[in-house]
C-alpha cells in the first residue's frame, strides 16, 4: 500500500504494510483461556524521494535505509498514526 507525506518541502511516498492487530478475548467458547490480542500496526517497507542526481536530473531514491538523516523520528511516527488513523 502506499501513502504520500509532505515533509519539510519534500514529497514522500510511503510503501508500508497495514496488520488490523486483533481484540483481546478473554475466554474461548469452551471455556479455554483467549488470547490477550494487539494493536493494529504499520510496518514501513521504503519511503521515496524524488532527488537531484549529479547532473540535476530528478531521480526516486528509496531514502528509508538512510531516514533518520533525512528526517524526525517524530516525522515518521507522524506518518505511521496518520496511515493507522486513515483506518478508522
Amino acid at each position: 500500500m502506499e501513502y504520500t507525506k509532505k515533509v519539510d518541502g519534500t514529497e514522500l511516498e510511503v510503501e508500508y504494510l497495514y496488520h488490523k492487530g486483533e481484540e483481546a478475548v478473554w475466554t474461548d467458547p469452551n471455556g479455554d483461556p483467549g488470547t490477550p490480542g494487539y494493536p493494529a500496526v504499520v510496518e514501513i517497507l521504503a519511503v521515496f524521494a524524488t532527488l537531484k542526481d549529479k547532473n540535476n536530473n530528478d531521480v526516486s531514491v528509496d531514502i528509508f535505509p538512510v531516514i533518520d538523516e533525512m528526517i524526525t523520528l517524530s516525522d515518521i511516527e507522524t506518518i505511521e498514526e496518520e496511515i493507522l488513523e486513515s483506518y478508522g
